[in-house]
Parts: structure tokens; C-alpha cells; sequence
């Protein structure tokens, strides 16, 4: 047996490659035809809903465009100074060649502790944490215009959980003082997970990047496609995943990294020559409780207390969220539902089903509520167990 049909072949612990991409090749020619016209846009997408892989794709395309390409990651950036060194970071990771070669002859020219070798502005910050970073920001934010000086390339820069800037004060707005006179030289594109802070981050008046990017809102994917995916690598690899592909593809309901997760445990259950059954679906489910329990916990003890009861609600009553029924059951007024509902809606952990009815996001935190049940409610809405 080769190597290939030994390694299971469903990855879920971090972005897929490119290529692995399932069928989202309309969202990337959307948001590469955007970029390539020199419009920016902003994607909205729960986190592990392929907001990352996507963006990948789409970055591809646009390297094979001749344009400059860069993927900055600002999850839980804190400081001005961290923002620099995400940015000169994700320089270093995508460039290569020649551009790599012209871009960091160019950092290094400024003279302000910027390189996109291992003595960058973080070892910069280390040895004096007083170090300006606003100007660095500001002039490092301006390496389009100078990339494009040196030998006429457009940019394509990304900025994924760009709703974290929020917590640095002022951030928004630096970016948006240097990134509003690129119109020539660059497109930007912003990926968000939380829907709240990305409507306040682009749709607020008072905020400076206030109708910035053309807005877009990743769905979840369609269930055929996840089907055909997860059944295509089975065979490939000498496995069926026989009766376990229907209750898979209908529990996980198009969560891209839920789908994947739950699919590798099911191949890693299934023998060669044996068609996965009901029962090793069913193992498969409870490995995956079991081993996001401790995540589900703490997701659980995040939440404000009524929207804690919401999310009991959506995973255990099956009565209408907004009825005597559900709020009596979970304990909370009729009259807050509605705010508690928004605050979910608002970090992403509740979406819209195919007929608009209203979901947990996680299939595999519903199903944890669920086996708590609202027996295991206890009277401040917490389940307990």
C-alpha cells in the first residue's frame, strides 16, 4: 500500500491548501476580480469557516497575475507595534525571488529597524520597547507604493481578522490614512469572523474605514459538494465511507473545519474493505465531542448568561425561540431573547440555515448542549457537566 493510501487524507487542524479548497472557486473569482479592478473587499465568515484557505486561492491567482501578495494575520494584536510585526512577517512568509530580493533591499534602506530576515522589528522592539512604531506602521503601510515604483507591480495585501484592530486604539485609522491613497498601486482585502465588530468597523460613520471595501458574507458549504468531497477521498484511498457519509454530511450541515474533523475520524475508524456503518459514525461523533469538550466548555463560560440560555434554546427547544414555551424552559424573559440572540449573531456563533431558520454555528457545540439537555440546566443557565 502506498504512502498516500496509508495517510488519511481529511486535514483539520489548520487551513487547507489551496487546492483542497471545496467548492468556494466562485467566491475566489468574486473576490480575485475585485482585487485584480482595484477594489477591495471585506469577507465575513465564522472562524474555522475557510476564510483563511480561501483567501490562499484567491492570493494564487493574483501571484500568477504578476501582482505583489500578502496574507497578514492580526488575531489578538494588542499593540501598534505588534500590527508592524505581523505585517514585516507576512512579507517575509510570502515573498519570494526577485520581489523578495527588491522588497527587503527596501526595508532595509529606510534605516528603521525593518528587514524581512530573522533580525527584524521584533528583535527592534525587544532590545528598546520604546521604539516609535506609529511611524514605522505608516511607513512601512507605504511598501505598495514603493514596489510598484521599482518595477510597476500591483499589490494584493490581506488583512484576515482585521476586526482586532479594534482593540488598538487609533489603529483603524492609520491604516486608513495610507491605504485610501493606493487606489493605483494596491487592493486590499479584509477578513473578519465576528460580524459585530466588522459592521463597526466598516459601516459606522464615526469610524475611519467607513464603506472601505465591497462587503462579502461567506455561507456555508453546500452539502453535495462536501459529500462528493469526503466520498472522493475515501476511495482514493482504498476505503467507503458507506452509510456514515449521510448522517456526516447532515450533522456538520457545510461547516467547512467541523466537516473535515469529523470526516477523519470516520476514515480512521473504517477498515480497508469495510464499508464505515451507523456505528462508525457514531464513534466518530463521540471522539469528536470528547475531544473539543474542553473548548466547548470554556466557549460556553464565555458567553454573558442570557446568551448562554439562547444557545441552550437553539441546540434543545424545539418550540419557537421567541415563545412562553422556550423562554420558561431556559429561564430567561421573552423580552430579552432578542438582545441576547444579537450578541450571538454578532460574534458569528449563530447563522442562518438554508430556510432561514437560526442555528448554532458549531454543530459539535450544539450537540454538547444537547447532551446536557435541558435537564442539566442549572437555575443561572449554565449546563452542567
Amino acid at each position: 500500500m502506498s504512502d498516500s493510501a496509508r495517510r488519511n487524507p481529511f486535514r483539520f487542524s489548520g487551513p487547507l491548501a489551496p487546492a483542497d479548497m471545496i467548492d468556494r472557486e466562485e467566491e475566489a473569482e468574486a473576490l480575485f476580480a475585485l482585487a485584480d479592478g482595484g477594489h477591495s473587499s471585506r469577507l465575513i465568515g465564522p472562524r474555522r469557516y475557510g476564510k483563511t484557505t480561501l483567501f490562499r486561492r484567491v492570493l494564487d491567482e493574483a501571484d500568477k497575475a504578476g501582482m505583489a501578495t500578502v496574507l497578514v494575520d492580526l488575531q489578538d494584536v494588542l499593540t501598534i507595534g505588534e500590527i508592524v510585526v505581523r505585517i514585516e512577517r507576512a512579507y517575509a512568509r510570502r515573498l519570494k525571488g526577485p520581489v523578495r530580493r527588491r522588497v527587503d533591499a527596501i526595508l532595509k534602506s529606510w534605516n528603521i529597524g525593518l528587514s524581512l530576515g530573522a533580525q527584524g522589528f521584533a528583535a527592534n522592539l525587544q532590545r528598546n520597547p520604546q521604539l516609535d512604531a506609529e511611524t514605522v506602521l505608516l511607513r512601512l503601510l507605504e511598501l505598495p507604493v514603493e514596489i510598484a515604483a521599482r518595477d510597476g507591480s500591483s499589490s494584493l495585501i490581506v488583512f484576515d481578522e482585521i476586526q482586532d484592530v479594534l482593540a488598538v486604539p487609533g489603529a483603524d485609522g492609520k491604516i486608513r490614512s495610507v491605504i485610501q491613497h493606493h487606489l493605483d498601486v494596491a487592493s486590499y482585502a479584509f477578513a473578519g469572523s465576528a460580524p459585530g465588530a466588522m459592521r463597526k468597523l466598516f459601516e459606522d460613520p464615526s469610524r475611519p474605514l467607513l464603506e472601505q471595501a465591497v462587503a462579502k458574507d461567506l455561507a456555508p458549504l453546500p452539502l453535495d459538494a462536501v459529500a462528493d468531497y469526503v466520498e472522493q477521498r475515501f476511495e482514493a484511498t482504498g476505503r467507503a465511507v458507506g452509510h456514515a457519509l449521510d448522517p456526516l454530511v447532515e450533522f456538520t450541515r457545510g461547516h467547512p473545519q467541523r466537516s473535515m474533523m469529523l470526516a477523519h475520524l470516520v476514515w480512521a475508524h473504517t477498515r480497508p474493505g469495510e464499508p464505515a456503518d451507523e456505528r462508525v459514525w457514531i464513534a466518530a461523533r463521540d471522539e469528536a465531542l470528547a475531544a473539543v469538550s474542553a473548548l466547548m466548555q470554556a466557549t460556553w463560560r464565555s458567553l454573558p448568561l442570557n446568551e448562554r440560555r439562547v444557545a441552550l434554546a437553539l441546540a434543545t427547544v424545539r418550540s419557537p425561540l421567541y415563545s412562553e414555551e422556550t423562554a420558561a424552559g431556559v429561564g430567561i424573559k421573552r423580552s430579552t431573547i432578542r438582545g441576547a440572540l444579537a450578541g450571538l449573531r454578532d460574534r458569528g456563533d449563530v447563522v442562518e440555515g438554508p430556510t432561514g431558520e437560526l442555528r448554532l454555528t458549531d454543530p459539535i457545540f450544539e450537540l454538547w448542549l444537547e447532551r446536557r439537555g435541558l435537564e442539566g440546566a442549572g437555575e443561572d443557565g449554565s449546563a452542567e457537566g
